[in-house]
């Protein structure tokens, strides 16, 4: 860092020029925000730092017209990186649970599941002194002394440790009185008293110069999650599991005013004057009078919060919930206290647990899952980026129209989505006709109509179109309806229930064909037409595979037994003679469909086989798993063709375009993704020394992109690598997303770095 101490060295009054001023703390910005990749290679400095920098930095404008060959970076949904991300601080290796600034903001203390206290400079990035360690579990809680001395932390075994970091040798005294873990902890602001609160149902406040416990709170009905003192330390404001929001009487231990709320779930703060206490309630922010416990408003925040802070001026407030961060700018008026539109801040991998302000307002720390802390912009004027319209949940199926043009998207949120093929865009407003998460869909081959199951066991026909039921319910089933499929023809609809049965539906007349209905030994998950329908297949839970022949009803043989467990997804080749499956075990299964029994064994993957399709040219299956990955096959040798990486959760379900192009995957991690079968293949078998084929093949290690080598490809900024899309993959559904690309001149990596430089 000590290109970032001499750049610091530098910013000051005698840096007259406004240029070479904003030059230097556009500088400053460059190497704070990418600092990981800088330490770890210098070359990253061009190849990954440059492309990721915001270009309306001076550091960018000037050097980026001298490079070549480097990423080409685009986002939505998301600032751009160090537009709210200043710095990353990485080096716990657990969630980090709290953080709290110094008060004069030059250091920041960060509490994690890892046992330590971490003590970081705030201008370098760096640990400022050796880390502190009690012994006692995780710290659950941190706050810095307003005399900038002493860090209290609060741990997982009860114990309440009192840091002196104003030493050489920092040292420790332990409180001890709590019996359970102790989950907030607040100086006052003389810093001559400590308040803690523990799941133990006692809120105990100290002498922080002896370590004399003072007083102990009592009277809870339940743990007290989080505890603050008013600005002149005669209250403490308390938030329990009882569903109040409490100011208690520091001097007496009176109860002075309860607030009852829906559900306290989280931290409390005081405004800086005293006048206001927040808490949060089921994905609220509430504010409350202090004199009177009155409530005085609610900031909606969509989902459970974490903790929650004012800001140094009380203008603001933020609060951490478990997908990012969000801030409110707060003013008075006659009426009440007015709301801002709030800003969602970008985030970490996995939940937030924490935000504070700096003392000057201008940063937020923000603490979460993925053991960094992240210190984002606070600054006023930005405005609120917009998501993309897609999926809050997983998606369970994906479809696509014979002529490529739309995707059918459903998803555990109980939406449906109908997208344009193209451009990713909502092609309708989402079709959300569903009140729970247990529901299947499928789509007609024309792409004109949407068979949908609602939890009543019901199906029900849509015009893709207009979004309007079509005929009649279609109701003969017992129990929820797992999975649909339209006959390529689309005159038939074939239903697999958890009844245990199969029914087939004529389409025209929503009425069940005389043949059903067809049963299974188990619950089926998947069934499937035939490509001329002249077979139905249909996979359940006790492993087996059962084909009958929709004229009949009968089956052509005895069940095929494909695994000990769920069979999760079956698809015909496009004659009809073989079927691939997919299920519990690690690899997917191809079967003759006349002999009845194994010919193929496409083994790869390390975890279950969730989806399977088959390329309707014939010469491609694509299998998706539990591992996050999907995996394309020849489809008559079996050999792998290509490995797409991307997903970072299962992969639930996989088609193919009808023009064997694409192949459309639905996952986890809520998000769509079009893959390109053609350049994925190529790519797979390109030279592992070709920067482009390794850059698509990588795997995020660390915050890095690897090779197979474990050669450092490409660094990413924290707040982009769950939202990644590389190269082969053509189009992402999802409400954020960063895209990887590459220009004309390709990419130059590994020992031909250098060569991105140009005069």
């Amino acid at each position: 860092m000590a290109f970032l101490l001499t750049v610091d060295s530098l910013i000051s009054p005698q840096v007259e020029d406004p240029i070479i001023s904003q030059f230097l703390n556009d500088a400053k910005a460059f190497v704070t925000s990418s600092h990981d990749a800088i330490e770890r290679s210098a070359p990253h400095i061009y190849l990954s730092a440059l492309p990721f920098a915001d270009q309306n930095l001076l550091v960018y404008q000037d050097f980026a017209p001298h490079c070549t060959g480097l990423v080409q970076v685009d986002h939505f949904g998301i600032n751009h990186h160090a537009a709210s991300t200043v710095m990353t601080l990485s080096g716990h290796s657990g969630a980090v649970r709290s953080v709290s600034y110094s008060r004069d903001g030059k250091l920041l203390a960060s509490g994690s599941d890892d046992g330590t206290v971490r003590i970081w400079n705030m201008q370098t990035g760096e640990e400022a002194q050796p880390r502190l360690r009690s012994g006692d579990g995780r710290i659950i809680s941190v706050d810095f002394a307003p005399n900038n001395l002493w860090v209290a932390s609060g741990t997982e075994f009860s114990t309440v440790c009192l840091w002196n970091v104003g030493l050489s040798r920092t040292k420790y005294r332990r409180l001890n009185g709590h019996s359970g873990q102790v989950d907030s902890l607040a100086f006052s602001r003389d810093s001559s008293r400590l308040v803690s609160a523990s799941k133990d149902k006692t809120v105990c406040i100290w002498n922080a110069n002896t370590g004399e416990r003072l007083a102990v709170l009592i009277g809870r009905a339940a743990a007290a999650n989080g505890v603050a003192f008013t600005p002149d330390g005669e209250i403490a404001g308390t938030v329990s599991n009882d569903n109040t929001i409490r100011l208690w009487n520091t001097k007496t231990g009176e109860d002075m005013h309860k607030c009852p709320v829906y559900r306290a779930d989280s931290k409390v703060d005081f405004s800086p004057y005293g006048e206001m206490i927040a808490g949060s309630t089921g994905g609220q922010v509430v504010l409350c009078e202090c004199k009177t416990g009155k409530k005085i408003t609610f900031l909606d925040c969509g989902t459970n919060i974490n903790s929650v802070r004012f800001s140094p001026d009380g203008q603001a407030l933020v609060a951490a919930h478990g997908n990012g961060v969000r801030l409110w700018t707060l003013s008075s008026s006659p009426d009440g206290l007015e709301e801002s539109p709030s800003l969602n801040l970008g985030g970490h991998l996995g939940s937030f647990h924490c935000a504070a302000f700096s003392p000057d307002r201008l940063h937020i720390a923000s603490a979460g899952d993925d053991g960094t802390i992240r210190i984002l912009s606070a600054g006023s004027g930005r405005s609120a980026v917009q998501c993309m319209p897609s999926h809050n949940q997983a998606v369970n199926t994906v479809a696509v129209s014979q002529d490529g043009e739309i995707v059918v998207s459903s998803s555990e949120d109980g939406s449906v989505w109908v997208w344009n093929a193209r451009t990713g865009d909502a092609a309708l407003p989402t079709l959300a006709w569903h009140a729970g998460d247990r529901f299947s869909v499928s789509v007609s081959s024309d792409g004109r109509l949407l068979a949908s199951t609602l939890e009543d066991c019901t199906v029900r026909l849509w015009d893709v179109r207009s979004g309007a039921a079509v005929g009649v319910p279609m109701r003969n089933h017992t129990d929820w309806v797992r999975a649909l499929s339209f006959s390529n023809d689309g005159c038939w609809l074939a239903s697999a229930s958890h009844d245990k049965t199969v029914r087939i539906w004529d389409v025209a007349t929503q009425q069940e064909l005389a043949v059903g209905p067809m049963s299974c030994q188990s619950r089926p998950n998947t069934v499937k037409f035939s490509p001329d329908a002249g077979l139905v297949a249909a996979g359940d839970n006790s492993g087996r595979i059962y084909l009958w022949r929709t004229a009949s009803g009968q089956q052509t043989h005895k069940p095929l037994h494909a695994c000990n467990k769920t069979v999760w997804s079956i698809a015909f080749s496009p004659d009809g003679m073989r079927m691939v499956s997919g299920g519990e075990h690690h690899a997917a299964r191809i079967w003759d469909v006349d002999a009845g029994h194994c010919i193929l064994v496409l083994p790869g993957h390390t975890n279950r086989v969730r989806s399977v399709s088959w390329s309707f040219n014939g010469h491609v299956i694509g299998t998706g798993s539990d591992d996050t990955i999907l995996r394309l096959w020849d489809a008559v040798s079996g050999a792998p063709l290509a490995t797409l990486h991307g997903h970072t959760k299962e992969v639930t379900s996989a088609a193919f375009t009808y023009n064997g192009q694409f192949i459309i995957s639905g996952s986890g991690d809520t998000t769509t993704r079009m893959w390109d079968v053609q350049a994925a293949c190529q790519l797979s078998s390109a030279r592992r020394s070709d920067p482009v084929a390794a850059l698509a093949v990588a795997t995020l290690k660390g915050g890095w992109l690897v090779g197979s080598s474990g050669e450092l490809i490409l660094w990413v900024p924290a707040e982009y690598r769950e939202h990644l899309v590389l190269t082969p993959c053509a189009l992402i559904i999802e409400r954020v997303g960063v895209v990887i690309g590459l220009g004309d001149a390709g990419l130059y990596g590994g020992l031909s770095w250098a060569s991105c430089w140009r005069d």
